[in-house]
């Protein structure tokens, strides 16, 4: 038989658990509000990263860098420094884009393999950004990778073009005559022009599949080979890249699977899943403070990566 007072102490004890699964619930919201605060607020410093000229300090490989010869491009001049920063700058606002996607997607709690998606990006626009301006490579050795990163930014406005059926005619703007690289360029001769300046350094120019290369580039390469490691680069895109073509762990199979029905994809574990988020990041601002010879974005950095690695957002 149940007395009252057991069936008062049941009750009172159903309330509590009650309760404290609305305050963990509470908690859950507000850490994952604050994660995404942090993430805002980095992706606000790589778009002023990507705005702002970067000093370089005495001794750094950017003064070196700024020293160096001009690369002439046909009749264009360019100074070494600024065409490592512009292709290295494509990068850092797309990973800032990306930044801001996370957030939202961190927020609507709604799609787990769409913050797997955008986090894997964001850690390849830091890769390539970091490959741009390696310091523990030479001036040279950068000027081939940026510029093979030109290459393929020219070659793939090329294809664009031609899937939309647009023209191979194009008519240099007044606008647009102070920037090397305004939209009303002709990426054909700006091609040629490097693969030109390439030959006369003595370079050799590769063919590839897409684009021709000054530099063997590619993703993969660049998890394994690139100098300045901090030793998740692999992991960090390996498990995002499994689990973008579909090779899902059993514990994210469950939650896809629920997510059909429920609609939910709770934070803590886009956050499992998403180490390119921070990673990314990492690497490319500890290349650029080696790089410059002076430190960005610490602050922020710190507080992101302490709640990103603490699990915020965790039921």
């Amino acid at each position: 038989m149940t007395g009252e007072g057991d069936t008062t102490r049941d009750a009172a004890w159903a309330m509590d658990i009650v309760a404290q699964i609305h305050r963990g619930a509470q908690e859950a919201k507000v850490r994952r509000d604050v994660l995404a605060a942090a993430v805002d607020e980095m992706a606000d410093g790589f778009t002023q990263l990507g705005l702002k000229p970067w000093e370089g300090g005495s001794g750094s490989p950017m003064r070196q860098d700024m020293k160096a010869p001009v690369v002439l491009l046909g009749a264009r001049p360019e100074q070494v420094a600024e065409v490592l920063r512009y292709e290295a700058q494509v990068n850092i606002w797309s990973a800032a884009d990306q930044l801001r996607g996370f957030a939202v997607l961190l927020r609507a709690e709604t799609s787990l393999m769409g913050a797997v998606s955008v986090a894997r990006g964001i850690f390849e626009a830091c890769l390539w950004a970091t490959a741009v301006i390696d310091p523990t490579i030479s001036t040279d050795e950068r000027l081939q990778r940026a510029l093979t990163r030109r290459l393929a930014r020219l070659s793939a406005g090329i294809r664009l073009q031609g899937l939309l059926g647009g023209t191979d005619q194009f008519v240099e703007d007044d606008v647009d005559s102070e920037d090397p690289h305004g939209a009303n360029r002709d990426p054909a001769k700006d091609i040629a022009d490097i693969e030109a300046y390439a030959t006369d350094r003595g370079w050799k120019v590769v063919k590839g599949r897409r684009a021709p290369e000054l530099a063997r580039l590619s993703v993969d390469w660049l998890t394994e080979h690139l100098e300045r490691r901090i030793g998740i680069e692999e992991y960090a895109w390996a498990s995002g890249s499994s689990m973008a073509h579909g090779e899902h762990a059993a514990d994210t199979a469950l939650w896809v699977e629920l997510s059909q029905d429920i609609g939910t994809a709770p934070a803590w574990l886009i956050q499992q899943w998403s180490n390119g988020a921070w990673a990314g990041p990492r690497l490319f601002l500890a290349a650029l403070a080696d790089y410059t010879g002076k430190d960005h974005l610490r602050r922020e950095y710190q507080r992101f990566e302490e709640l990103f690695l603490n699990g915020a957002g965790q039921n």
